[in-house]
Formats: structure tokens, C-alpha cells, sequence
């Protein structure tokens, strides 16, 4: 989830939610506010980025402009970036100087994890080079894991193929766009959610448009059916199991029953929606999804004023009786995962659930402190609720200079996106020596 001025808030509000964008803010626009620029390279010191007149402009950082810092104690969601472009809100371009002023040139670092710290319980295996294109990646179960990705550019927002681990690349075409037809034209603006799911054999995307309708895309990378395009606003993160997607946001196809996680089972078509879990009444914005190897979800939204994210666990068990039974789970009724902090990504790791912790910068940036760990225990014979081990710090940050955009799983395994001044890569993190 993002900061961001008023002027952005006016562009994309829609109930609370506003959609983000990296590019594409409308025809003959470059940006919408300062956050329209973080894909941009690093500025001089003393400088930032700004949006003046609509084009994205290097101003002192003691003047800011586009009413920078004016309300800083806002943010929204609503398909900003779920944690997972190109700079996952931390600032991509953050590692190539790390506002140090060069100093990152000379920091001695890992050439894997950069100046990131592993912490003792966890090793490092292999890494491969990233694009800086690619804004969220999601692998198919082992031994041999075939990857995809999203790549979304100034004019596309597509999914790709990145081959089997640890040979990363990314295709040369297209598998298909995550587009629908009707919003492919130009100066249509759309912006991604940085999201992207995999149910076992179709991968999902979605995106959201400055009225908070949108899309999700449903694409079979193997048989390479038509994509199905289904209906729905203010989608903001996805997590997928066996023939069915968990979908945060504000509504699926004909199911709109305001903001909370929506499940799109896919074993026959048409698919089929439902809403499997409840948010409170009052909500800053949607959330944070995802799901362990034993099955518990982990699902979040903002809380209102603040727009600190927050996350519940839920039993596979309870979560399928809901989707069975077309009766939501109430998300605040379950045991809360305590993160002790505000984060901007999460995804399975193991039996557990991996988050980014972290905090905003001065620039509206969000900064990763650490990547923690925490265990989910089913509950004793599948009735009772999970449990939440106390948290375990995978890799913490020393310095500016290393920042972490991505994370993701592989196998039971934990991918994390590293960059600096060595460029982007994938790291693959394991439990254990």
C-alpha cells in the first residue's frame, strides 16, 4: 500500500480505495503525483522526483512539489502495487545509491544478498538475474519449477514466462495480455495490482481502472486457451490453490458484497464466484494475501486512519466450508498474525507465511527493514483455529543500499527479489542450514 498526495487521491478515490499507478496516468499525461515517478532513476542528492504539470520533474527535496508531504499521514490501496513491483513500494532504484551519496559503491556486500543480513535458522541456494520489468513472479510445484511472471510496461501489462529455476529469462513474447480487449485502447488508463496467482494449471493477474472497476485475467499458460477476463473492483492481491483463487478486493463477477476476499473456482467453467471471507464494516483499504504449504490462508486489509495493513490465518478447513457453504468467514474472528509493524508483502513459506516489514520514508517510499517468518500450525483435529508462532527474521536490512522489491515462494522455498548496484535478481532462501 502507497502514501500519496491529494491530487492522487482525487484522481483514483473510489469508497476508500485508489488504485496506483507506475506509468499510464491518462492520455498525454505523465503523472498523477509523486508516485508516478518512482520508476525513474535515482535523483542527485538534495534532489527527488515530483509531478509538475503533470510530467515528472527533479525538485529539492527541502521544497518538494505536487503537495509532497502535505498529507503524509495518508495512504490507499485498491490495486496499488500488493507489495510486488518493480519497487514492491521499497524503492527499486533505492539500492543503486541509497541516498547515500554514492557510499553503496564502495560497502562491501554479498554477491547474492547484496548488504542484507541472513539471519541464523535460514540459508541462502541459488540466484538468478531479474528484470526490472518483471513486478511479481509465481512458480509451479517442484522438483523441476517452471516460473511466470508479470511484466507491465508504460503500455502493457502482460503475463510472461521465465523458464525453469534457476535458468531465469524472460520470454521473448507475450503469453497473453492481462488486459481485456475493451481496455486495451490507448490513452485507457489502467493500473496493475501487482499481483500475480497460480491454481495449479492457470496463472492470474489483475488490474483496476480511476473509477475502481476491474479485472482479473485467467490465463492456462500450458493449453493456451483464450483468457477468461472476469469482473473485479478494486482487486488488490491473490493467492491460489487447487482450482480456486482467493481474490482481495471489492467484488468478483456478479458478487459484490463490499470489500473482502472473494474465492473464483476454476475447476469448470464458467468459473464460479463467491465471497469466502469478511473484512470489519470499517476498513482503510484491502490487503495482503497468501497461503502456507499446509493449506491456511493468510489474508489482511488497512485499518482505517493509519492504513497499518493487518493479517488473520484461516484453517484450509474453515475456509473451504465457507466456499462450500456460501458463508463468508468472519476475517477478525480468526487468530491475527502479530507482525508488530506495518509490511507491504506476503507470501507462503513452508508451513508459514513470510512477510516484508517495514515502514514510509519521508518520500512516501516504503522502506523494508526485515523479511520475517511466521510458523502456522494447523489446530488440533482441523476444528480448532491455527496457530501463530512468534516471529522468526529471515533477512534484516543494515543500510540503504541493498533493498528487497519482491518476494514469492518456490516450493516450500522463499524467492526474494534483492537489487543494488549489481542489478535485480532472485534469491531462493531455505529453513535450515
Amino acid at each position: 500500500m502507497k502514501r500519496m498526495g491529494t491530487k492522487g487521491q482525487r484522481a483514483a478515490l473510489l469508497g476508500g480505495l485508489l488504485a496506483v499507478v507506475l506509468g499510464g496516468t491518462g492520455c498525454g499525461s505523465e503523472c498523477v503525483d509523486a508516485f508516478d515517478c518512482r520508476d525513474k532513476s535515482t535523483p542527485p542528492q538534495g534532489q527527488s522526483w515530483a509531478c509538475v504539470e503533470e510530467k515528472c520533474t527533479q525538485v529539492d527535496s527541502n521544497t518538494g512539489g505536487d503537495d509532497a508531504g502535505t498529507d503524509a499521514g495518508t495512504q490507499t490501496d485498491a490495486g496499488t502495487d500488493a507489495g510486488t513491483q518493480t519497487d514492491a513500494g521499497t524503492g527499486t532504484d533505492g539500492g543503486t545509491d541509497g541516498g547515500t551519496g554514492g557510499l553503496c559503491d564502495t560497502v562491501p556486500r554479498d554477491e547474492k544478498l547484496g548488504t542484507l543480513q541472513l539471519q541464523p535458522g535460514f540459508s541462502v541456494a541459488e540466484a538468478a538475474p531479474l528484470s526490472t520489468e518483471v513486478v511479481a513472479v509465481v512458480s509451479t510445484p517442484g522438483p523441476a519449477y517452471s516460473l511466470f511472471a508479470l511484466r507491465t510496461t508504460a503500455t502493457g501489462r502482460d503475463f510472461f514466462a521465465l523458464g525453469t529455476w534457476p535458468d531465469v529469462k524472460l520470454g521473448e513474447a507475450a503469453l497473453d495480455t492481462v488486459l481485456a480487449p475493451e481496455d486495451r485502447a490507448a490513452g485507457t488508463s489502467t493500473f496493475p495490482s501487482y499481483t500475480l496467482a497460480y491454481d495449479g494449471t492457470r496463472l492470474l493477474a489483475g488490474y483496476t481502472k480511476s473509477d475502481g472497476s476491474g479485472k482479473v485475467a485467467v490465463l492456462d499458460p500450458v493449453a493456451r486457451d483464450a483468457t477468461t477476463y472476469v469482473s473485479a473492483p478494486s482487486n488488490f492481491t491473490a493467492a491460489g490453490t487447487t482450482d480456486t483463487f482467493f481474490i482481495n478486493g471489492g467484488g468478483l463477477d456478479t458478487v459484490s458484497d463490499g470489500l473482502g476476499v472473494y474465492a473464483l473456482l476454476t475447476s469448470t467453467k464458467p468459473f464460479t464466484a463467491v465471497k469466502a471471507v469478511s473484512f470489519p464494516a470499517q476498513v482503510g483499504g484491502s490487503g495482503f494475501s497468501a497461503i502456507a504449504d499446509n493449506g491456511i490462508a493468510v489474508f489482511g486489509y488497512s485499518v482505517p486512519q493509519t492504513y497499518v495493513n493487518v493479517a488473520h490465518a484461516v484453517a484450509a478447513a474453515k475456509l473451504a466450508t465457507a466456499v462450500s457453504s456460501r458463508t463468508p468467514v468472519v476475517l477478525t474472528d480468526e487468530p491475527e498474525v502479530d507482525v508488530d509493524s506495518n509490511f507491504n508483502n506476503a507470501t507462503g513459506f513452508g508451513a508459514g507465511v513470510a512477510v516484508a516489514r517495514g515502514a514510509f520514508d519521508a518520500s512516501f517510499t516504503f522502506v523494508v527493514s526485515d523479511v520475517s517468518r511466521f510458523p502456522l500450525t494447523p489446530g488440533l483435529g482441523g476444528g480448532q483455529p491455527p496457530s501463530v508462532g512468534a516471529r522468526e527474521p529471515v533477512l534484516t536490512a543494515s543500510d540503504a543500499c541493498t533493498s528487497v522489491d519482491l518476494l514469492s515462494s518456490l516450493g516450500s522455498d522463499l524467492l526474494v527479489g534483492v537489487t543494488d548496484v549489481n542489478g535485480r535478481r532472485l534469491v531462493r532462501i531455505r529453513q535450515g542450514p
